[in-house]
């Protein structure tokens, strides 16, 4: 990085800054002719200086080149005639002039603005993107030094003010000094004397304000640093909240965080205080210099050394200095804050052993399949503070071997398996791939022939196949550019101005030649990867509980009527219909809330819009219309004073509070004081705020979940009633959030189990549930359903740190992902150590079988989670206390599984 602020803007923006130094130059012109006009105005059309005869006219606008006396003749050259002009008429020819000048000094401003608007945001784009591309080449250890959330600030918040000063760097001084200057140099040729005050002051505020302003920059940089670590500590709260649950530690965290927010308060009260006094002194400085301009200036008027005009010109002029100085005074002041702030965050990221841009070098085209496999030769890896963590390392790990490593937790085979993906470089020995170090190969090679999984991986927020297939995004796919708008094509020539990358995220990066573009041969490699690592089941689980993809909705239109006949058929040969609740339109759902009986569709929005938008809107009419209002309410009243009973008492963080899904635990306390209000069961029921509360808690009720008796025949025949009232009167709005359910069409807002079955589970046995979902799996399959369930999986949103997964589901996603690489060696780090032992033992035998096909081997270094998963593998190397202690080769158990090994 450059050593300072001023050398990385040069290097990036001398041509742009030279172009706006020329502008800067041409708009002095103007300005001074600009400052010129006001004393011809007043002295000549106003006060009549010239026009003492009737039809007396002036020349104006003669524009002449003194010449030396030695020439003889004239002497000086007219270059310019000029116009002769009357009082009236002069008066409005320089007043429109001066108009005119007023509008091309803007013009100027203008122009000079935004363009060093757009070259700043250009410049700070640019440095974000080179912070973002360093951090992308920090060596492996420097990411278990520092704190995401310092980084991330640093990168978002302190460079922004950095990049808002580039398009300032050279340009301002000099245009504020220009137009200064011209100010200054216009005063003197007015009078010496006023010119002489003017400098004075000038330079006294030029000299005294900067340097009062010196300490704010000391503040500044304490408020900046403890702001980064502020932002650090934040974020571990984030990061560590379930710790911070389970002990009971929020109260210290709370102290803590007071404790860090108290000295940034301290630090920016000092700052505003000492900052609002220098602009009071500067203030004082601007406003007092007029008066001695009135007072000086009226007594050379009054002797008759200046005129009248001239005194008004010079005020005028003198009222464009304060601007331009302050504007320069805190351009210095600037200046200096960012440099320190560049500074600073330079040090950050400019650290020893970053990754050769080289090795990370972007590359469209396929990569080779390895020749060779692994040889560590002497091997020590140390970890940070320099413990020794595996020690004397040396083994051969053939191509196509599958080598198990067993041994204690944190006794060497971890960090050995870390070492052969690069993610622990060790601190001397040599690690060899294909002959080569492991070093020396460029990452598109690394990073797509080997393939590793780990016990703790982590995601980023976002859907359940940008996670599965983020391994094979390496580059774009030739030849699929998506069509280019105006606006995009805009963003990529500001990307390639701005010195960011200018692929384009929009296009397919899934690398084709390892997951074919073929829809049906994508979905059978996926099926493979997820079947092998037993996530088929949780797949399917999540694609039943979505929406089906817009993009695929005609698709499963008619296969879902199709499996939906096909399952009521099948459930009715093995006696289960009277376990599913069907989508009748003239009955009543018992396994469903009162809203959903009303209603009877499935919302294209979340829950609680949709529920926000029934309510105040039609619902509430369908229930004012029929009467149901008053009976709801009365209900809404039981079901209070029910649980005010049984659950009052009780702390909301009660666990049997908790379980209650039609009353959250912060609202019994306001239902108690509704009880209390209303008095018994049988009194009144007020309007308003109350009797909308029971409204909604009835509406949420369900009879055989909450057993409360309060659902009769004649409120299930009312409420059918009123479903069909709601769907005669119901809103555009509404229409277009809502899909009825019906029975003989696909409902696109409803999930993929709710169209499917076309009802709900209800009064089943553990065993008949059970039974219920094979059949549902089978009728899947028989309708051909099982890729839009899978990419209605897909589009399963993870969370923040994929929370939405338990962690044996993260770690059989990181290893399928791995596994869809095809890659020819696979390292796994205890990758599935959070299942249970059976559960792992029918992966490993998957994987080691996927392994030993003959169309796609890959080697294996599988670091164990329990000793007994070493049997299976062609060979078992058992670490103890960070050395090799055993190796050997192990007995096959299955013949399928087992493969020559290559010779060692």
């Amino acid at each position: 990085m450059a050593t300072s602020l001023y050398r990385y803007v040069w290097r990036h923006t001398r041509r742009e800054q030279i172009w706006m130094l020329v502008v800067v130059l041409l708009s002095i012109i103007p300005l001074f002719l600009s400052l010129n006009l006001p004393k011809l105005i007043i002295n000549g059309p106003i006060q009549g200086e010239g026009f003492e005869g009737a039809g007396a006219s002036v020349r104006y606008f003669t524009l002449t080149l003194p010449l030396p006396g030695f020439l003889g003749g004239s002497d000086h050259l007219v270059l310019l005639d000029g116009t002769s002009l009357e009082r009236m008429e002069a008066l409005f020819v320089l007043s429109t002039l001066f108009l005119f000048f007023v509008i091309v000094n803007g013009a100027f401003k203008f122009y000079l603005n935004t363009y060093k608007g757009r070259l700043g945001e250009r410049m700070l784009r640019r440095m974000r993107y080179e912070m973002v591309d360093r951090v992308l080449r920090f060596p492996i250890r420097q990411f278990r030094r520092v704190r995401p959330a310092e980084v991330a600030s640093m990168i978002k918040d302190e460079l922004e003010p950095i990049g808002g000063f580039i398009g300032d760097a050279f340009v301002q001084p000099l245009y504020l000094m220009s137009q200064i200057l011209t100010a200054m140099v216009f005063i003197f040729l007015q009078s010496w004397t006023l010119g002489a005050i003017a400098l004075g002051v000038t330079l006294f505020q030029a000299v005294l304000i900067p340097r009062m302003r010196r300490r704010l920059l000391v503040l500044g940089r304490e408020r900046q640093l403890t702001a980064r670590r502020l932002a650090g500590t934040v974020g571990e709260i984030i990061e560590s909240m379930p710790t911070i649950r389970t002990n009971d530690t929020s109260n210290i965290v709370r102290a803590r965080i007071s404790e860090q927010l108290g000295r940034i308060f301290l630090i920016r009260f000092d700052i505003y205080q000492w900052k609002f006094f220098v602009k009071f002194l500067n203030n004082f400085l601007s406003q007092a210099t007029p008066f001695i301009f009135y007072m000086f200036g009226g007594y050379f008027a009054i002797k008759g050394e200046i005129d009248i005009g001239e005194l008004v010109a010079v005020i005028a002029a003198y009222r464009e200095l304060p601007s331009p100085l302050k504007d320069l005074i805190d351009w210095d002041l600037m200046r200096l804050d960012v440099d320190v702030k560049y500074e600073q965050v330079a040090q950050q990221f400019e650290i020893g052993g970053l990754v050769d841009p080289a090795v990370q070098a972007a590359g469209a085209a396929g990569v080779a399949r390895l020749a060779g496999g692994f040889r560590l030769l002497d091997t020590t890896i140390r970890d940070d503070t320099g413990a020794v963590l595996a020690s004397g390392v040396t083994l051969d790990l053939p191509l196509r071997e599958r080598v198990a490593a067993i041994g204690p937790l944190g006794e060497g085979a971890e960090s050995v398996a870390e070492a052969l993906v690069g993610l622990a470089p060790p601190a001397s020995g040599e690690i060899e791939l294909a002959g080569r170090p492991l070093g020396a190969w460029p990452e598109s090679v690394t990073g797509r022939r080997l393939a590793y999984a780990e016990a703790a991986p982590y995601y980023p927020q976002s859907t359940l196949r940008e996670a599965l297939l983020y391994p094979l995004m390496h580059y774009p796919a030739p030849g699929m550019h998506p069509p280019e708008t105006r606006l995009e094509a805009q963003m990529r020539r500001e990307a390639a101005a701005s010195g960011n990358t200018t692929l384009d995220a929009r296009e397919d990066w899934v690398d084709r030649s390892v997951l074919p573009a073929s829809p049906d041969r994508e979905i059978a490699l996926i099926e493979e990867a997820i079947a092998i690592v037993d996530l088929k089941r949780d797949m399917r689980r999540l694609g039943l509980a979505g929406r089906v993809p817009a993009a695929y909705e005609a698709e499963a239109g008619e296969r879902v009527l199709a499996a939906r006949t096909l399952l009521a058929a099948r459930l009715a040969e093995e006696g289960l219909s009277g376990a599913v609740e069907r989508f009748d339109p003239g009955s009543f759902l018992r396994h469903a809330t009162i809203l959903e009986n009303i209603v009877f569709g499935a919302s294209r929005e979340d829950e609680a819009a949709a529920t926000r938008l029934l309510v105040r809107s039609d619902a509430r009419r369908v229930l004012q219309q029929t009467g149901l209002g008053d009976t709801l309410a009365e209900m809404g009243l039981q079901i209070a004073t029910t649980l005010v009973e049984l659950f009052g008492e009780i702390g909301s963080d009660n666990p049997l509070l908790r379980r209650m899904d039609i009353i959250r635990p912060d609202e019994i306390d306001f239902y108690r004081q509704l009880v209390m209000r209303m008095g018994t069961p049988d009194g009144p029921i007020e309007t308003g705020e109350d009797r909308g509360s029971l409204i909604r808690l009835a509406l949420s009720y369900i009879e055989p979940r909450y057993r409360l008796g309060l659902v009769d025949d004649a409120l299930r025949a009312r409420i059918v009633e009123a479903r069909s009232l709601f769907r005669e009167i119901a809103s555009p709005l509404v229409r277009e959030s809502v899909v009825f359910h019906d029975p003989d069409r696909f409902n696109p807002a409803a999930t993929l189990q709710d169209n499917i079955v076309f009802g709900r589970v209800a009064d089943a046995t553990p065993k008949a549930s059970a039974r219920i979902d094979e059949i549902l799996g089978e009728t899947i399959g028989a309708s051909g359903l099982g890729a839009v369930v899978l990419r209605t999986a897909f589009e399963f949103d993870l969370g923040a740190g994929a929370k939405r997964l338990s962690l044996g589901q993260q770690q059989k996603l990181t290893l399928a992902r791995a596994l869809l690489k095809a890659p020819d060696y696979l390292v796994a780090n205890r990758c599935l150590s959070a299942l249970d032992a059976d559960t792992q033992a029918r992966i490993v035998a998957a994987v080691l079988k996927r392994a030993a096909d003959p169309a796609r081997p890959f080697g294996l270094f599988w670091v164990a989670s329990a000793p007994g998963q070493g049997e299976p593998f062609d060979r078992i190397v058992r670490f103890e206390r960070g050395r090799v202690a055993g190796d050997s080769l192990a007995e096959p158990l299955d013949p399928v599984l087992s493969s020559p090994a290559d010779a060692r």
